[in-house]
């Protein structure tokens, strides 16, 4: 056996100082694809196509894109810095399940009134006006409420550490911020990955989106011509708009009272497996039974409930915190509509392995944080949520895109959720660990809580990562 490291990410000022006609990724994916046709060894095809550039361009043409293996620009690896683009642009940017993101947070960072001023205000002076004395006076609201937080957890949480508190009244603070915050983050993603946001991006209507798309697609096609062609717009979006056919049922407007319903029960269940743990036991039998998938399970249905335990047992000794579980519980999966604030949302979507379907709740009601009540600001809050209305209401039809920057983190969201029980794993692990913010972690209890009801044995070490110890 050999193992040789064919290339890492190195900051790109030391790939500066290399030869930059052969400091290009590109002749690791040619590489790569030449290995499932030569009998040549892998390292031996990485000098060849480093030495001849132009031929590895050539052959990355010919068969990511003629012979359509797509996943060769998968071994092209970009680290990317993402600065000063809004909360609201990052919704079209962090649909990519395979990349990876990490976001300047709003939790433990204290921001300042830095927004993004889209550039199709330019041409509407009266509107930008209002826009941005819209803007300032939210960031004022946050500062006000930084410190107003700060005093109060100071006097009612008087054991946590200064920084701590700081924290908390961020955490909270951050619900009046809007989607038009700046924000920034650092991306790792493949080239295959790339060619796919550059073709979101340009399809958006945001400005700012079509800004990001040229930029993006200026810095990686000077490093990695070949592995780009599929990127500009060719008529398919993937959408249906039912008013086209004469109905439009879909499209009315929910009545705010409803709305409100579904903030006190965050998650509606719309299915659940049927037989949960013999399916998930079944599964994980057949990889090294003799049995067809049907017959293995048929035959769990009637394994005694005392061995059945014995099974279970087997299944989680050893487990820790950090290990995932196996695939066969995958094979349960929960359907799910949630109820959360785009707050809440933007840490929900990171779990980007399950199906997420998100769209807009009701804009004439908010989740606040039960604190804001506490410290007097509630109204004060409702005044301005009803100020961003009217703003929105104001914007014309041409720019309704210009919306979303005046949403702000309170404004709720409904989410259709599709979950296996593996992914409802890592995710209770994470949110409902007593680190976890407090809206996300009254959804993952809800989750886990209906997780445990329909897979009692399955779903018998589901907790936070601050409980496990406590039950393993």
């Amino acid at each position: 056996m050999k193992l040789l490291v064919a290339g890492y990410n190195i900051d790109k000022s030391l790939i500066d100082s290399l030869n930059a006609a052969t400091a290009t990724p590109e002749v690791i994916s040619a590489a790569y694809a030449r290995i499932s046709r030569s009998k040549k060894q892998v390292d031996e095809l990485r000098r060849e196509a480093l030495a001849e550039v132009d031929k590895a361009r050539s052959s990355n043409t010919n068969i990511i894109f003629e012979m359509g293996h797509a996943s060769v620009a998968e071994h092209a690896v970009f680290n990317l810095d993402l600065i000063g683009v809004s909360r609201y642009l990052t919704e079209t940017i962090q649909r990519s399940r395979l990349v990876s993101f990490t976001e300047k947070s709003q939790r433990y960072v204290t921001f300042g009134t830095d927004y993004i001023i889209p550039t199709e205000l330019n041409r509407r002076p009266k509107l930008k006006k209002m826009y941005k004395a819209y803007m300032k006076s939210l960031f004022a609201e946050y500062e006000t409420c930084c410190k107003l937080l700060t005093d109060h957890y100071k006097k009612t949480h008087k054991s946590l550490k200064a920084k701590d508190i700081e924290c908390m009244a961020k955490e909270d603070a951050r619900y009046i911020l809007p989607l038009a915050t700046k924000t920034q983050m650092g991306i790792t993603i493949n080239a295959r990955n790339i060619e796919a946001l550059l073709r979101r991006l340009a399809i958006s209507p945001i400005a700012e989106a079509l800004e990001l798309k040229d930029l993006l697609y200026a810095e990686v096609s000077k490093i990695s011509p070949s592995l780009l062609r599929y990127f500009e717009p060719d008529g398919y979006t993937g959408t249906v708009n039912p008013d086209a056919v004469g109905f439009s049922g879909f499209l009315q407007q929910e009545l705010p009272w409803l709305a409100a319903l579904d903030l006190e029960n965050k998650v509606n269940v719309i299915s659940t497996p049927k037989n949960a743990d013999d399916r998930i036991l079944a599964t994980a039998i057949y990889s090294h039974g003799e049995l067809g998938w049907k017959d293995t399970l048929d035959t769990t249905y009637s394994i005694p409930k005392i061995a059945k335990e014995q099974l279970w047992r087997q299944m989680f000794k050893g487990l820790k915190s950090w290990h995932k579980l196996p695939r066969c519980f995958e094979v349960a999966e929960f359907e799910f509509e949630i109820s959360m604030s785009e707050c809440c949302w933007a840490q929900f979507k990171r779990h980007r392995q399950c199906t997420l379907i998100k769209k807009a709740g009701s804009p004439g009601i908010a989740v606040l944080p039960p604190v804001i009540r506490a410290i007097g600001r509630e109204q004060i809050w409702e005044e301005l949520m009803r100020d961003g209305i009217a703003l929105a209401d104001s914007v014309p039809s041409s720019v309704q895109h210009l919306r979303g920057y005046l949403s702000l983190n309170a404004t709720p969201v409904k989410v259709y959720a599709k979950m296996n029980l593996r992914e409802i794993y890592h995710f209770v692990r994470l949110r409902s660990d007593s680190h976890a913010q407090w809206e996300i972690r009254e959804i993952s209890d809800a989750i886990a809580g209906i997780a445990r009801k329909n897979a009692p044995n399955a779903a018998r070490m589901l907790c936070g990562k601050s409980e496990f110890k406590q039950i393993s």
